[in-house]
């Protein structure tokens, strides 16, 4: 959910207290919006807001990996973990990205409509910038 706050806005995310800080110490640059990208994101809120909530069918997936290896490691199990591949830096154009987004959203919602048996959509890797993830880290 995106919301504002302050001098600007708030991604909001189902958090646990020690994975929320303050915003005052965030160090966010002021920047100026084009009126496109303005409407691009009006657009693309539309299409991905919802007239229910039902928060019972989000799992906190990577807390119950880690208690499963701490459960594994109590019982004298070994725990190995895979290395991960190095991936390439892929550089995108944002705003023509959401523009496809939009363009596949509106076909779907055009065919099916909202239903309440619609499974949530599935979290991102990389959801919030570089510099904002490693500072909630913290």
């Amino acid at each position: 959910m995106l919301r504002p706050f302050e001098e600007g806005l708030v991604m909001q995310q189902l958090l646990y207290a020690d994975e929320v800080r303050a915003i005052g110490e965030l160090e966010i640059p002021a920047v100026d919006v084009k009126e496109a990208e303005l409407k691009l994101a009006h657009q693309l809120i539309e299409q991905q807001s919802s007239k229910t909530f039902d928060p019972t069918t989000y799992t906190d997936t990577v807390r119950e990996r880690i208690e499963a290896a701490v459960e594994k490691k109590v019982e004298g199990q070994e725990i190995a973990v895979p290395e991960e591949a190095a991936a390439g830096a892929q550089i995108i154009d944002l705003m023509e990205a959401l523009r496809q987004s939009l363009g596949k959203k509106g076909a779907a919602a055009a065919e099916a409509p909202l239903t309440a048996t619609r499974k949530p959509p599935k979290k991102a890797a990389t959801s919030r910038p570089a510099a904002a993830r490693k500072a909630a880290k913290k």
